[in-house]
């Protein structure tokens, strides 16, 4: 009778202490969840400070290239003389021309009547414009100081390429109109591509004349 006395005293004694272990763990977690919102929050403010600084850093450095750009433009400016301006307008309007002929050439070079005559007299009329363009743009960028020179030597650059595209269309021409029986298609062909190259040409020209202020 004692025995089992003793052993209900030790269930009950056993039964009482379980709750306090069970709650002992939540507790336990709640602070490891803590800890760890701890440290999410510091990675995250650690995150966001070092995306806005890289950004204030990125934004302050575009305002210092814009700046440049602007006071050298603003210099530039300044240098532009009278006859450059007028040298430059001069060119523009002869590329405009020979655009307009070589788009009149293709018209009527790809018509029902090709006239092979009509066309060599249009093809030495574009011939003798480009000739007087490369003379006019010369004049310009003799013209130009070191500082305006080294503004636009990387649009000069490209501006030579597409002359000599240019000068393959004429080419391209002669050795189509020089044949017994040249092909109206084929000159027309060349002669819409003369107008693309020229259309090429022309953009960076007036880029050119943007950079340098000679509009």
């Amino acid at each position: 009778m004692k025995a089992l006395l003793l052993i209900a005293a030790l269930l009950v004694a056993g039964s009482s202490t379980m709750p306090a272990q069970r709650g002992g763990g939540p507790g336990g977690g709640g602070g490891g969840g803590g800890q760890r919102q701890g440290q999410g929050q510091g990675q995250g403010q650690g995150q966001g400070q070092g995306q806005g600084q890289g950004q204030g850093q990125g934004q302050a450095g575009q305002g210092t290239t814009d700046q440049t750009r602007q006071m050298q433009r603003d210099r530039l400016r300044t240098q532009a003389t009278d006859q450059q301006r007028q040298q430059y307008k001069t060119c523009d309007q002869t590329m405009s021309q020979i655009r307009t002929r070589a788009r009149e050439m293709a018209r009527t070079a790809g018509g029902a009547e090709f006239n092979s005559g009509a066309a060599q007299q249009q093809r030495d009329q574009i011939r003798e414009q480009v000739r007087t363009m490369e003379q006019d743009n010369e004049r310009v960028r003799t013209s130009l100081n070191d500082e305006q020179r080294a503004a636009v030597e990387q649009r000069t650059r490209s501006m030579q390429q597409i002359q000599e595209r240019i000068n393959t269309r004429l080419q391209n021409m002669d050795q189509e109109l020089a044949n017994s029986s040249p092909d109206g298609k084929r000159v027309a062909e060349q002669a819409r591509a003369m107008e693309r190259e020229m259309a090429a040409y022309q953009n960076q020209y007036r880029r050119m004349g943007d950079d340098l202020s000679l509009k």
